[in-house]
């Protein structure tokens, strides 16, 4: 039975159909994370969970149906390319291969070898463009690349609104219901800020939260820096998409490299998940909010946005 709110369903109560029935409705974990204020409970959201293993399953499901429903893409046989830096290329990949359609990724050059692998496993071609000419050299390789291929479909994540609409429909009412509307705190890493502008609309209808985006800081754009290369994989496009409604952030949190990395491998001790690098932003963040006593007794919700696993052979221990 399909939920209201969310595009899966309820993981105990039937069998899915595909994989698309097991996206969403991920469960609120709490996090007991060492150095956070004893009064303040970190509560996050754990989108290695989807089926592709990461919150742009939620993205890539609510694009390709929206471009169905408009006639952008066939049923089957179509063609399918993206710019991504692996999450989104992966699960678009994956819903792809269910369709019968051509997927083409586009992406930088320094992507991991496990995102590269497994893009290719799940049958999508993918081309490498040089990681130092920026993300926007590469969004403009692969427009270039579907003016070549008509009637190929370039869901353009960064400026796709069903990409922050499936967040306001899927991910923001399944924060509210599982905190049963208890929500002080919202911290969320921006990419392409469909996650952060989805979930904080949704919550800021219903409730005064306080909403912190967070960035790296060797690409600190959010907090008016100069875009550049940095190591937080996923978050940090370099410039502010169309997506990212800076009237719901209240405050911008930019995390070094090494804090980030070092955050990652304390959520892996204290939870025993080997969550990514930019959950490992995301926890600090979220602790650093946490220990302004202005947010004594807060509950903050975070999103860990993917699974660590696609990071290991980069990742210095």
């Amino acid at each position: 039975m399909t939920t209201e709110t969310s595009p899966g369903l309820d993981r105990a109560a039937c069998p899915a159909r595909s994989l698309e029935d097991l996206v969403g409705n991920t469960p609120l974990l709490r996090v007991d994370l060492p150095g956070l204020a004893d009064d303040v409970t970190l509560l996050a959201k754990l989108e290695m969970l989807n089926p592709l293993c990461s919150v742009k399953d939620r993205a890539a499901l609510a694009m390709m149906r929206a471009a169905e429903r408009s006639g952008q893409l066939p049923a089957t046989g179509g063609t399918v390319i993206e710019c991504s830096s692996g999450s989104t290329g992966i699960s678009l990949a994956a819903l792809s291969v269910r369709r019968g359609h051509r997927c083409i990724i586009v992406m930088p050059d320094n992507a991991t070898r496990e995102r590269r692998l497994l893009l290719r496993e799940l049958g999508a071609e993918v081309v490498l463009v040089p990681h130092g000419e920026g993300l926007l050299a590469a969004w403009a390789h692969a427009e270039e690349l579907q003016r070549t291929l008509p009637g190929s479909w370039l869901p353009h994540q960064d400026r796709n609104q069903a990409n922050a609409r499936a967040h306001y429909d899927t991910t923001g009412p399944e924060i509210w219901a599982a905190t049963e509307g208890r929500v002080d705190v919202l911290v969320c890493a921006v990419g392409t800020g469909g996650t952060l502008s989805g979930i904080a609309r949704y919550l800021k209808e219903r409730t005064s939260v306080h909403v912190v985006a967070v960035e790296p800081a060797r690409s600190a754009v959010l907090s008016g820096g100069e875009p550049g290369p940095h190591g937080i994989p996923g978050i940090g496009a370099g410039y502010v998409s169309d997506l990212t409604d800076l009237t719901l952030v209240d405050e911008v949190v930019a995390v070094s490299d090494e804090a980030a990395a070092a955050t990652a491998r304390e959520v892996v001790r204290a939870t025993g998940l080997p969550v990514g690098v930019s959950s490992g932003a995301a926890a600090w963040a979220s602790r650093t909010v946490g220990a302004d006593p202005r947010r004594a007794g807060a509950t903050i919700v975070t999103v860990f946005p993917d699974s660590g696993e696609r990071y290991l052979s980069t990742t210095p221990r």
